[in-house]
């Protein structure tokens, strides 16, 4: 199998339409995901295992709720509910040696009649009933919800199995259904239900009376469980409204300014800073107004005045020029006059030289107001074009800032304000204290009454192995010569098979299972040597680890980051011995391990794990140098950007700044 696409619609803090392409490419089997803690990482991969199991999912954050709840609650939360949200994975794998598409579609929206759950499947582009009518049992085939903790796991996973109280357990599970025991367990339970029917039909009187009687304290169990129950429910909307209250109390101490008397201390500092701010920003406005602001104005004076000093310099260019001429023209004349020039040639050029000055000096008679420097022109005109724009822009940026300093000196003033006095908020603070209290004394009564339905659930477990065994003995007395008998006697001896089979299968294979996490520990681990042997007990699965020198060594004589690599080991190679091309996904890859480790698991784990690796991870774990090492094996990196205010988080190509 191979995932190609991830979309998300509105699922949890994904809101709207979210998309990841997963395809890895050849030689390139990574891809990874980075956000922060509480940025959607694990709502990542609880989509996934959503879309492929629905209710049977191993979901994160699902704790006690129905599952019509948790699907109800994993809706966006700024999302209509009557508009929904859903998964859709689109995969590949092999069926009869062809490549086969899938696009799996899992939605859900509150309906009239409460949560509706549409699954939808299509296979190479067009629907197929088939699969989306029997999708549970089509994924149950190819990958049981009960081994898809081997692909799809947490640093938490690895925590609860490094550890060890539930290894044995975790094993066993495992195995049992790798090797398809479940059904065979389930067999086994078929035949005691078997057995108990067969003996209550050949009971005498004396035993009839005695099987009812152990059946009526079996019925008072249960209707202590239902009382039990109901008495819980009950309680449960009793510690519901208590927490209701302690959440109004605790918005009424907000809305009265609870929170503001308890920030009263960083408003009066923030006040005190603000307005030294705006003093600052004064003083140096006022610097700007005594310089040549206040030109601005008479702008309109200083362009006519600039206009008038340019004009003036024409008209002294202009007065300059006229007495040239006179003396030129005169010179002319001079010299025509000797020479043998016609007198009405004469008259002629005399006439249009005279013209000709007249002409100029037009320009040249004009007043001169200013007479100004020739250069004042210039300085008025970079004074208009540079230094006043500039001012004024300056002069905009402070009274922008001086508005903006009063609306937040205005602001925090009006929260000191709203702080209320003290005898008020020590009522207010009373109140939510005893609704606190109320609301944890309830919750301590629940959590009795919860170990109480745990304890009758185990008196009723104990009254049914009496049930059972009673039955057993009133019928092996009567039953010697009844063909009920033989009955009961082939099932029981069946049953005892079933044990034989149910241990040598396990004793068959839990070799190739032995050796395959050892060779995954051994790769995994840095001192090639520590360990030498690994053995798993058939019936307990009890783990037992071999040290150099032959000898069975203790878990505890593991560092805390050598157990969790042994954790891994088993993870990768119980995958491994399912034999089935699955994608693994992993949250948090890194947890708690120190350097060495980590890097042997960057080194020689997450390129080889699978096909296709799917990595989530925190800003603490695969960067730096774990990601150069990670690099030439990624063919995708995402982030997942989280905006805390608006509880949405988007999918982006890219990964942590290194």
């Amino acid at each position: 199998m191979i995932l190609d696409t991830i979309i998300l619609e509105n699922f949890g803090a994904y809101c709207g339409r979210q998309e990841a392409t997963l395809t890895p490419r050849d030689g390139k089997p990574i891809v990874l995901f980075g956000g922060l803690n509480g940025g959607g990482k694990t709502t990542l991969l609880d989509a996934i295992q959503l879309a492929f199991y629905g209710a049977k999912a191993r979901i994160s954050n699902r704790g006690r709720h129905a599952y019509k709840d948790y699907l109800r609650q994993s809706i966006h939360r700024g999302t209509d509910p009557g508009e929904g949200a859903s998964v859709v994975v689109r995969f590949r794998r092999m069926i009869d040696g062809e490549t086969r598409h899938f696009e799996l579609s899992r939605s859900w929206r509150q309906g009239v009649k409460g949560i509706e759950e549409t699954v939808r499947v299509l296979r190479d582009g067009l629907p197929d009933d088939v699969f989306t009518d029997h999708w549970d049992e089509v994924i149950e085939a190819y990958l049981p919800s009960s081994i898809a903790h081997l692909f799809f796991f947490d640093g938490e996973q690895i925590m609860e199995l490094a550890e060890g109280g539930h290894a044995a357990e975790i094993l066993g599970t495992a195995v049992h259904s790798l090797l398809g025991l479940d059904l065979v367990d389930r067999l086994e339970s078929d035949l005691k239900v078997f057995e108990r029917r067969k003996r209550a039909e050949s009971h005498d009187e004396a035993a009839i009376a005695r099987l009812a009687q152990a059946r009526r304290e079996l019925e008072h169990i249960d209707q202590e469980q239902e009382k039990a129950a109901n008495e819980a429910g009950a309680m449960v909307n009793v510690a519901g409204r208590l927490a209701k209250q302690l959440s109004e109390h605790e918005a009424i101490f907000r809305a009265e300014g609870g929170d503001l008397y308890q920030q009263r201390g960083e408003l009066e500092n923030k006040l005190a800073e603000l307005k030294s701010r705006k003093a600052r920003l004064e003083a140096e406005f006022r610097e700007l107004v005594s310089g040549p602001l206040p030109l601005l104005l008479i702008e309109p004076l200083l362009a006519e005045a600039e206009k008038r000093v340019s004009h003036e310099r024409e008209i002294r260019h202009a007065k300059a020029l006229v007495e040239v001429l006179e003396e030129r023209d005169a010179e002319v004349l001079t010299t025509l006059q000797h020479s043998s020039l016609q007198a009405k040639a004469i008259d002629t050029i005399e006439r249009i030289l005279s013209e000709d000055r007249l002409k100029r000096q037009g320009l040249a008679s004009e007043e001169l107001m200013l007479d100004a420097p020739d250069d004042l022109a210039p300085h008025i005109g970079h004074l208009r074009g540079v230094v006043l724009p500039n001012a004024e822009e300056q002069a905009r940026r402070f009274v922008a800032e001086l508005a903006q300093l009063d609306e937040h000196i205005a602001r925090v003033q009006t929260d000191l304000d709203r702080v209320p006095p003290e005898d008020r908020i020590a009522v207010l603070q009373s109140e939510v204290e005893a609704a606190r209290r109320a609301n944890v004394q309830k919750q301590a009564e629940l959590d009795s009454l919860r170990f109480r339905i745990q304890s009758l659930a185990k008196q009723r477990a104990d009254a049914e192995v009496r049930l059972d065994k009673m039955s057993e003995q009133e019928s092996d007395a009567q039953l010697a010569t009844d063909d009920r008998q033989r009955m009961l006697k082939h099932s029981q001896k069946t049953r005892d098979t079933i044990d034989r089979f149910r241990t040598e299968i396990v004793k068959r294979h839990v070799s190739a299972i032995e050796s395959l996490m050892l060779e995954s520990f051994q790769k995994l681990l840095r001192k090639t040597n520590l360990i030498t042997g690994l053995t798993i007990n058939p019936e307990t699965f009890e783990a037992t680890l071999f040290g150099r020198d032959g000898k069975p060594l203790p878990f505890d004589r593991l560092s805390a980051g050598e157990r969790q690599l042994l954790a891994t080991s088993m993870l990768w190679g119980l995958a491994r011995a399912s034999g089935r091309p699955v994608p693994m996904i992993i949250d948090t890859p890194l947890g708690r391990l120190d350097s060495d480790h980590r890097k042997n698991l960057v080194d020689r784990y997450f390129p080889n794990a699978s096909h296709q690796v799917l990595l989530l991870s925190t800003d603490e774990e695969i960067v730096d140098g774990y990601f150069e090492s990670l690099r030439p094996y990624v063919s995708q990196t995402f982030m997942l950007t989280h905006d805390e205010r608006a509880g949405v988080t988007n999918i982006q190509e890219g990964y942590f700044a290194s």
